[in-house]
């Protein structure tokens, strides 16, 4: 299958040794295919917070490739959805924002609600469960801005990052 888009292009501003603005790194990052055909990748992310922006710059995903966030990150994603793609319901133990990019992007909750999400759009996604349908005849591609968070917790009941209970996982997931 060929790509739907691109690879996005990364570009990272730093300080030269006289304190001077300047580009310190500028590169194409791959994306892979996830089990959904979806392309995935990790643009950035920090290994800390606040973030140290001190001394010689390191390539983030160069020493931890593929991390996608700890507990102490802040992340950058991107997520292309080929055509008539649904995800499986999931929660992350974060809060993530979502900026549509490019086509229209439908998010789904376990409670039965849907929200059609268009170029441009925002969605502020607060450690529920949730999945992503591309419902078009055209990809999609959203960026994801994923930042730690707290466990959320319920009535007494710390949620997972899976968030479902075996015994509710079959019928969540089969969605």
């Amino acid at each position: 299958m060929e790509p739907l888009f691109p690879n996005p292009r990364r570009v990272v501003t730093g300080h030269d040794d006289q304190g001077n603005s300047t580009y310190i790194d500028d590169k194409q990052i791959p994306m892979f295919r996830t089990p959904f055909d979806c392309d995935f990748a990790v643009l950035y992310q920090t290994i800390g917070f606040p973030a140290d922006l001190n001394g010689e710059w390191k390539d983030p995903l160069v020493q931890t490739p593929g991390s996608s966030s700890s507990d102490s990150a802040v992340a950058v994603r991107v997520v292309d959805f080929p055509p008539k793609v649904k995800t499986r319901f999931h929660r992350t133990s974060s809060l993530d924002f979502g900026v549509v990019f490019e086509g229209e992007m439908t998010c789904y909750l376990d409670n039965g609600v849907a929200l059609t999400f268009k170029k441009g759009d925002l969605c502020v996604q607060r450690g529920t469960i949730h999945g992503w349908e591309n419902k078009t005849d055209k990809p999609a591609r959203i960026y994801f801005f994923v930042t730690a968070a707290n466990p959320v917790n319920v009535g007494g009941k710390l949620l997972t990052a899976d968030g479902v209970d075996s015994e509710d996982r079959e019928k969540l997931h089969k969605n």
